[in-house]
């Protein structure tokens, strides 16, 4: 009796590797409950008093907790699979990490000084290179087959234990018609998956309700026109008012010494980047009347010149009464990025030049 035979699996064209299919979200949870614990724990202190646990010469610092969540992430991450343990995972270590940055200040001063001045600032840094890096790890821009298969392999896994819902179904399937098809894996999990009869959605708890209506609401609010003209027009106007009372004063009395003063501050600084801001957010302006899309882009480098230099600078300067600035920049730049996909799609193409 003869069996078929089955060819072996190709080898593996790349090293490097992987993204998973939840990594946006999952950096997403990790980023939001960091910055969570830093403005909750601050929150806390300042309505408490800043008090301390420990007494006779000890003290306890908030930094061992956040060590705690971070160890615990990785364990439930060595130690169990599927996408619920690694959702736990993102909020925990991303709590824990927010714990224990946000004693910056006594790492690096020499009295363990937690209200260094500098500090906030330089944890508002951190937060935006994890940003930056984790939205550069996301993006799968060009996936090879392997890496679809691969990622399928990861979706199945986590359906298996979750009873294999529809959505994770439907999402293997997809991922699986972008596999190669020479690969026996590929055609064989599309078959037994489609022997498979996925189970409903289960219905969402009200905390996972009032979330997703509140995303939808935004994601609808950013991406009307007129509210995207509304907020440009209140940076513009916020831009033009910052710099009032320093044209004022050089009017005034250019050889002032509160002139030369201010400009050798950290408000001087935060004054030029204000500038730039402003000269970039022209340029778009400029642009508005020729070309959407460009117009969008340089109103988006605006923004990240606001969220990488003003914001640090505000953040020295203001410290957490700059949460207000950071707030609406990234607002802007979120009503600016749906615009941008908006115009670069197939819909917007047509139409982005204009005369």
């Amino acid at each position: 009796m003869s069996t078929a035979y089955v060819p072996a699996p190709p080898q593996p064209r790349h090293a490097h590797p992987v993204r998973g299919v939840q990594a946006s979200v999952l950096l997403e949870r990790f980023f939001v409950s960091g910055v969570a614990a830093v403005l909750l724990i601050r929150g806390w202190l300042g309505l408490t008093g800043y008090p301390q646990i420990g007494g006779d010469g000890l003290h306890v610092a908030h930094m061992l907790f956040g060590g705690i969540g971070m160890l615990i992430a990785l364990l439930a991450g060595f130690a169990f699979i599927g996408s619920h343990v690694r959702g736990f995972a993102a909020i925990v270590g991303g709590a824990g990490f927010g714990a224990f940055i946000d004693e910056l200040g006594k790492f690096i001063t020499s009295d363990n000084n937690y209200f260094y001045q500098p500090a906030v600032a330089m944890i508002y840094v951190v937060f935006i290179l994890i940003f930056i890096a984790g939205e550069r790890l996301t993006t799968d821009s060009h996936p090879t087959p392997d890496e679809r298969l691969a990622q399928a392999l990861d979706v199945i896994s986590g359906s298996v234990i979750d009873g294999y819902p529809k959505r994770e179904r439907d999402l293997a399937m997809e991922l699986l018609s972008q596999a190669d098809p020479n690969n026996p894996l590929a055609p064989a999990l599309r078959r037994a998956l489609a022997q498979i009869a996925a189970t409903p959605e289960p219905e969402e708890e009200f905390p996972g309700r009032l979330a997703s209506r509140i995303a939808s609401s935004y994601t609808w609010l950013v991406g009307q026109r007129w509210f995207l003209t509304l907020v440009l027009s209140i940076a513009v106007l916020a831009t033009i008012f910052s710099l009032r009372s320093l044209s004022i004063t050089i009017l005034a009395d250019p050889d002032d010494n509160r002139l030369q003063a201010y400009l050798d501050s950290t408000a001087g600084l935060l004054l030029v980047a204000n500038l730039i801001f402003g000269a970039l957010l022209i340029a778009g302006l400029i642009r508005l009347r020729h070309s959407l899309l460009a117009a969008f882009q340089w109103f988006r480098r605006a923004v990240l010149v606001s969220l990488l230099v003003a914001q640090p600078l505000a953040f020295y300067e203001q410290q957490w009464a700059a949460l207000f600035g950071l707030a609406f920049n990234l607002v802007l730049l979120s009503a600016l990025e749906f615009g941008i996909t908006r115009e670069t799609g197939p819909a917007g193409q047509s139409a982005t030049t204009r005369s």
